[in-house]
Order: C-alpha cells, then structure tokens, then sequence
C-alpha cells in the first residue's frame, strides 16, 4: 500500500483510550443505564435527532453514499409507526444488513424480540421483499478479517440489487468500518481516506482504535491480494501458482462470478473470451458491458469520494482549468492513478493505438484486413461467450448447494436461513456479472463460418512463437500495470482489441505462475492412461485452465485449419515450459491435445 498523502491525515478514535477501558469494564446492563440511557436510549426514536438526521424517518440516519444508508437499529414499533417498510421502497432500499449480535444492548428501549433477539423481526423485511443479513460484530469491538471480507462482498452484492441500509445499535462503529471497508474494497482507496469520508457523512463513526486498526488490517488485505501479474524484478513480486492464484482470487470476487470462476482464472478466462469473440467477429458479450457499468459506477462513486474530501481539505481543490483532472494533484486513489490519467498515459503509450475495427489491416504483413470482415449478428447466429462454454463437459461448476435457471443456464444459490444471510425465500438472486435475455441465449453447434482476415489476424498472433515487438510490449505492460492496482483495468483488457497484446496478455499471465501448468509427472499422467477424457486425471485448476484455453484455440483452430497445429503447439510449450527444441518429443502429449481439441470442438 502507497504511504498517506500529507492532505490525508491518520484518523484518530472518537473515544479516548479510558473510556474504552471503561466500557469494557461496565456490566452490559448498566452500560445501557449509564451510556445509552435505558428506555430512554437516545438511538431507539427519532425525539433526540432533527429531520436532517431523519433520512429514514423515525430513526438516526444518514446518507453516506447514493446507495448506502447508515442508521440506528430499528425496532417492531418503529417500523410500524413510521411505515418503514413504504419508506424503503419509496427509497429503493432493496436489503438491509444487521451488525449486531443476537441478544445485545437488551436493557435500550424497548425489549428484545424473543425470536430473533434483536428489537425487530427480520422477517418483517423479508416478507416485504428486502433482503436481510446478519453479520454479528462485538460492540465497541471487530470480528475477523475473513467475515469482515464476507460482509463486504454481500454488501457489494446487495448495492448492485438496489440501495441499502446498514445498522448496528446507534449505526456509528461498526456501520462505519463495514462501509469504510467496502470504499476500500470498491475504491482502492486508502484506509484514512475512507475512515475521514465515512465520517464527513456520518459524524463519529469508526469509534474506537481497535476498529480504526481493523479499517487499516483490511486494507493491507486487499492491498496484498491485488495483483494479477507479480513483477518478477521485485522482492514481494514472487510469482505465485495456479491454485494459489484461484484462492487470491476467491478473496476477492462475490456472487455469480466467484461462483463460476472457482476454478478458472479471470485473467486467462476474460482473454481467451475476448480473443474467441474477436476471431467470430461477435458483438461486445455480457461480461464486457458488465465490466465497463461496473467501472462507470465505480467513476461516479470516487468522484463524489474525491469532491467531499477536497470540501473538507483532506485532498487539494482542483485548480482553475484542470476540473475533472487530477494529474498534478493528491489523488484519493492512494493505491492508483486517477482515471483519468490512465487513460491519457494509455493513449500517448498506445499512440498507435489498440488494433480496432478501424484499423485491423495493421494486423498482417501480407493480408488486407477490412472492417467488412466482422461478422455482424445479421449475417451469422449469434452467440454470446460465458463461462459454460469455457468449463469442462460433464464437469459442472455447480456444487450441490446450487440449482440452474434452464433457460439461461445461469446457476443461483438455494435460498437458506443462517446467522450471517438471511433472505427471503422467495427470492430468486439476480446474477451479477453474467446477464443474459432469451434473445441471447447460447447457439450451440450453429455457428461455422470459414476462415476470415480477423480470424487469421487471431491465430496469427497466438501461435506466433516470435517475442513480441516493442509496441506490443509496451501495452501489456501498460494494461499488467492497470489490472493490478485497480479494477478499472478489466474494462481496458475486456476493451482491448488487437490479438497480439491479448496474446501476450494471455501466454505472459501463464509464463509468470511459479511452476507451470503441467509438471512432468503430470503430462506422464496424461500420455500413459486410456481414458476417452484424458483431462480428467488433472486437478481442477487445471482441468479447467486447460478447457479454458482449449476452446479458445478450438474457435480460433475452426475458422484457421492451418494454424491448428501451431496454436497447440504454443499452448502446449506454455502449459509444459518445454524449449521448443525438445517439443518433437512429446508427440503423446500433442495427441491428448488434440483429442481434447476435438471434445472442445464438440461443445463449442
């Protein structure tokens, strides 16, 4: 993580370390009495807030960003009372996330609700529709990392399904480090900046030092579980493994994504879609629009960020002439370039710029390739890539906790109550990365075109056992930098449009991995067993790793026959870290390939 910038100082506790000591000291029941005031707890009605501090009328309450509301619990009486439930969906609040422990601060307001042990019941909410979470959390205190990492992937979630409000008792301490961590999650901002925002919008937050500690432990999580191409030059660069990768991997994605790249990489699995739908000349697929909203919403969130901490001073103000710059300032992106500057340094790096539709004929010394060669989704059925079609056949990615939507081939959690997710039952959870419509749906076996420039372009730079020119070089490296300091990188790599960087791209990722893909015990494995899905004998990582990359180079192989020895010969050198001398000797190995080559044909 980047050192603080001199604008952002360290975020002091709002209670000093005796009083700390001294609620830790107090018996529950007259820490009610004494802090909170019983049944006359300040944080159970609005009589002690004005309407400003009323964003849900009836209880403190705040907005801290468009889509997340702080508060104060609520109770059974207040929710009937001031019709919290129409308040919500006057709001769009679609969830509402609970930090508490069953059972706490039984002695404030009114008395506990027997069933649930908090002062509602939940299933007042999820009758309505809302989704309820319970991720308890000590008061005045923390809970571990890896829950506090879950919390923020639900609340991630949750913020794509609609807004949502976030509570604990009076929604100060823990409230606060859950959305401080979900900024840094988010934002990749640094952890004063997010405890300072959090507090701009909702006065004393974060409390206590333990909880300003966690707000930074989290941080150095994230910070550590970023990269996705270690640079090889650097102590803390050491390449990682296959499977150590999948597990970084696992800590940071949620939902449907998480869920369907257990065991493939994004990196390898977002390239080798782009290269397969650059090759078929197909229309931008669902992962690529998610990609850019995701990126678009994550702009206009660290805008606001950026704005009110420069309100406060925290970040200069934008001088005179460079609004909507922030090259020559202290950028809230303390563990990344501004946007911004990312894409100029992109353009004056890409002067030559990304190989696009415009200017494909670049590609190839000898081929005049013209825009007229993509296929548009009037000439040929159209098919949309997801990661169904890049897994092994007959080897599901769903467990058996999981059921499938048939018409869209989307897997979706069963619905089940526990302490840390409660949700309605009815529910059907909304997929959060992979979209589909029935217009969309996938064309197997429907889709044969003949070998096209663009599709020759493709196999070209794949199969190209040439180091790669300067240029090439120099975006890889320019898009290795962006995917490992921000998520903004995705959209760049899911955008990018000439083969030979997303070839490079693509061999570079597998090249780094500590040992490679298949060691030689494996490949014996391999070559020495009769089974008809000879791939089966691998782990899953690699399993499908290789499915993966084997139904890229099978759409690639389908419109360029030429080029199908050369493009298993590549991957095949990269799967064994073979020198290309010895490659005559693993004749068998080119046979399981190709055998599987075909399988992949088959299914794609």
């Amino acid at each position: 993580m980047s050192s603080l910038t001199p604008h952002t100082p360290v975020p002091q506790p709002s209670y000093s370390q005796a009083r700390e000591n001294l609620v830790k000291a107090i018996p529950p029941k007259l820490l009610c009495l004494l802090a909170c005031g019983g049944l006359d707890c300040r944080y159970e009605g609005p009589e002690c807030w004005k309407l400003n501090q009323q964003v849900i009328r009836g209880v403190f309450s705040s907005w801290v960003t468009d889509d997340i509301v702080a508060m104060a619990r609520p109770s059974d009486r207040l929710i009937e009372k001031y019709s919290m439930i129409e308040q919500f969906k006057r709001s769009n609040i679609r969830s509402i996330i609970n930090m508490q422990l069953p059972g706490e601060h039984a002695h404030c307001g009114p008395p506990l609700n027997p069933q649930s042990g908090f002062t509602y019941t939940p299933q007042i909410f999820m009758d309505n529709d809302i989704y309820f979470y319970n991720f308890g959390m000590p008061d005045f205190g923390v809970s571990s990392l890896v829950g506090l990492l879950d919390a923020v992937k639900v609340l991630a979630f949750a913020v794509k399904e609609g807004r949502v409000a976030v509570h604990c008792h009076a929604g100060l301490g823990r409230t606060g480090v859950l959305i401080a961590c979900y900024l840094i999650y988010m934002l990749r901002i640094s952890p004063s900046e997010a405890v300072h925002y959090v507090r701009i919008k909702r006065q004393r937050s974060i409390q206590t030092r333990v909880q300003i500690s966690q707000v930074f432990d989290f941080a150095r999580l994230i910070g550590s579980q970023l990269v996705q191409y270690p640079d090889l030059s650097l102590k803390h660069g050491a390449p990682f493994t296959l499977q150590h990768y999948l597990n970084q991997q696992a800590l940071l994605l949620h939902g449907q994504e998480a869920r369907n790249l257990r065991h493939t990489s994004k990196v390898v699995y977002l390239l080798c879609m782009r290269l397969s739908c650059l090759a078929l000349g197909l229309p931008a697929p669902p992962e690529v629009h998610a990609e850019l909203e995701k990126r678009s919403a994550l702009k206009s969130l660290g805008r606001v960020v950026r704005e009110t901490l420069a309100a406060k001073q925290y970040l200069p103000l934008l001088r005179e002439g460079h609004r909507g710059s922030w090259v020559d300032a202290d950028s809230v992106f303390s563990w990344d370039e501004p946007l911004e500057f990312l894409e100029r340094k992109r353009d004056n790096v890409m002067d030559k710029r990304s190989y696009s539709d415009s200017d494909l004929s670049k590609m190839t010394e000898n081929e005049q390739l013209e825009v007229s060669s993509f296929f548009s989704p009037a000439q040929v059925n159209e098919k949309h890539w997801h990661v169904q079609d890049l897994k092994p056949p007959d080897d599901p990615i769903l467990s058996p906790g999981h059921h499938t939507i048939k018409k869209l081939n989307i897997p979706v959690p069963r619905m089940k109550s526990s302490s840390n997710c409660i949700r309605r039952s009815t529910c059907v959870a909304k997929t959060s990365l992979f979209k589909s419509s029935s217009s969309t749906e996938l064309c197997r076996n429907s889709y044969n075109p003949g070998p096209t420039s663009v599709a020759r372009a493709v196999a070209k730079a794949m199969a190209d056992h040439a180091p790669p020119g300067e240029n090439v070089l120099q975006r890889s490296a320019l898009l290795q930098e962006e995917l490992n300091s921000s998520d903004s990188g995705w959209a760049l790599l899911v955008t990018e449009s000439d083969p030979r960087v997303l070839s490079c791209l693509l061999w570079t990722w597998l090249d780094r991995l500590r040992e490679p893909v298949l060691s030689a015990e494996d490949v014996d494995r391999l070559i020495n067993q009769e089974n008809r899905k000879p791939l089966s004998v691998l782990q899953k990582a690699q399993r499908h790793t290789i499915y993966c990359l084997l139904s890229c180079v099978s759409t690639v192989s389908r419109l360029c026959p030429h080029r199908e020895d050369a493009l298993l010969s590549r991957l095949m050198r990269t799967l064994t870290r073979c020198p290309q001398e010895d490659m005559a000797s693993f004749a068998s190995l080119m046979k399981v390939l190709r055998m599987s080559l075909k399988e992949a044909h088959h299914h794609t």
